[in-house]
Order: C-alpha cells, then sequence, then structure tokens
C-alpha cells in the first residue's frame, strides 16, 4: 500500500511517555561515571530526558574534551557518556596523530552540527527511531586546526577516493608546509572516516549517500550485523577489509545482506 493510502505515523516524541524508574536512572548513571571515569572533559549532567520514544537517562552536555590538546565542542553536543568515551578515544588514538602527522598541528574544535533531536531516521515518518533521538549519536561537518586551518568534509572529501584500505594503512609524516594542500586535507578527512570503523558502531559519510554529503554520523548502536564500505570497489575488498578493522560500523551496504545504506541510521 503506497504511503500517501496510510495514515501518517506521529512524531516519536508526541507518543506517549513512559518515564525513566529511578533504578533506570541510577544505573544510568553508574554506568555514565565509570565510562567518564578515565578521561578529561569539561561537561555538565543533564537532567533524564524523556519525550514519547526519545530520550536517556543520563544524558551529558559536552563541551570539550582533552586537555593537551583540548578540543572544543562547538556548540556542546548532548549525548550519552558512552558515546564521548568513544568520541575522546577517536580523537586520541585516530585523529589527532592524523593532524600532527599531516599537518603538524592538533584538532582544537570540532563542529556539532547535531547530536540529541527526538526524531526518526531521515526525518521520515516511517523510518525507525534515530540514535540521535536516543543521544546516541553526532553529526560532524568541520575540524578547525589550532593553526586556525579548517577542513570540512564537504569541501575536501575526496572526488575520486582511492581503496580505503590503502589510505587507511599509509601514513604521511613531515613538518606543516606553508599552505596545507587538498590532497592532505582530503586524506585527512578520508582516513578519519574509515578509521573512525574501530571505535563506533555505526559510520555514515559522503560514500553513504546524499544526505551525508556534508558530514559524518556517528552512533554506538550495537547492531546485529557486522557493516562494511564496498561502494565501487565491491565483494572482493571484504576480506583485506575485515583484516584491516576488527570492528566493523555501518557505512554502505551490509555484507550478505539485501538492505542498502538507505536503511541505516542518520
Amino acid at each position: 500500500m503506497p504511503k500517501a493510502a496510510l495514515k501518517t505515523p506521529p512524531p516519536p516524541g508526541e507518543l506517549p511517555t513512559i518515564p525513566w524508574t529511578d533504578a533506570e536512572v541510577a544505573a544510568a548513571k553508574a554506568t555514565c561515571t565509570e565510562a567518564l571515569s578515565s578521561i578529561k572533559l569539561n561537561y555538565e549532567p543533564l537532567a533524564p530526558i524523556k519525550q514519547g520514544l526519545c530520550g536517556a537517562p543520563a544524558p551529558i552536555l559536552l563541551k570539550s574534551l582533552g586537555t593537551d590538546p583540548k578540543v572544543e565542542f562547538d556548540p556542546p553536543a548532548m549525548m550519552t557518556c558512552q558515546l564521548a568515551k568513544a568520541l575522546n578515544t577517536w580523537l586520541d588514538k585516530t585523529v589527532q596523530p592524523k593532524a600532527e602527522a599531516l599537518f603538524g598541528s592538533p584538532v582544537a574544535e570540532l563542529h556539532n552540527d547535531g547530536s540529541y533531536a527526538c526524531r526518526n531516521r531521515y526525518h521520515d515518518a516511517y523510518q525507525p527511531l534515530s540514535e540521535h533521538a536516543l543521544a546516541n549519536a553526532i553529526d560532524i561537518p568541520e575540524f578547525v586546526l589550532a593553526s586556525g586551518e579548517r577542513v570540512t568534509v564537504l569541501d575536501n572529501w575526496p572526488k575520486n577516493p582511492p581503496n580505503p584500505v590503502r589510505v587507511a594503512a599509509v601514513g604521511t609524516a613531515g613538518s606543516m608546509a606553508s599552505t596545507i594542500s587538498a590532497d592532505q586535507k582530503a586524506k585527512f578527512v578520508k582516513f578519519l572516516h574509515d578509521d573512525a570503523c574501530r571505535t563506533f558502531g555505526t559510520v555514515l559519510g559522503p560514500d553513504a549517500n546524499e544526505a551525508h554529503k556534508s558530514h559524518f554520523h556517528f552512533d554506538m548502536k550495537q547492531r546485529t550485523s557486522r557493516f562494511l564500505q564496498l561502494g565501487q570497489y565491491g565483494r572482493a575488498t571484504s576480506q583485506a577489509r575485515r583484516a584491516r578493522y576488527p570492528c566493523r560500523c555501518g557505512i554502505r551496504f551490509l555484507l550478505g545482506s539485501r538492505r542498502t545504506h538507505a536503511q541505516l541510521d542518520a
């Protein structure tokens, strides 16, 4: 039956709200405390959120991560503590080493294009609930270096990306030139995207679909299937990608499934 013939489902925030129980909130706060115990950050604990199907029992407002270097979030992002911890790991293990190697300057600021939002995937009434609705996702379109240089997903994503395995395996070291080249910026954003698969449950970017051409979507959803980017390279790269990335993430297609990226979170 076509969508037009169906009654449009109500937005997730307009469905009946069942408040978090005291036990759920207490358990979430304990998990949050454990997740944040080993990292340095500036954040504000928030009251439990529950809007229909949306919300989180122990959200935080993340303002910055790390101290040397310190990475600001502009604007501050509402999220779960587990996502904050994952972002810290990604910054420490992926972002900052690559920024220093390519540019000789660390990342000092991440632009937050969207964190908590009570909505379905792609703002579509017929799609499942988005991980953004659970404060379990963030969209990042831009990186600002300590030098003041800006790198954006929209402008700097490689137009003809090379094999993601080769990009992930090759590091470019050396001192920063007086002007950062477009090639350096392209290598940077492509590597950050591909290597994020080690840390997050889902990674979406320009290769996924039109909706993600300008930003990276990261979330912590525990997937029952393992995702792998195939794109123009086909299934021949799957074994190499499995070896390179022990933690699969959603980018374009599900291995062994007919589902496409259009059904992944956003």
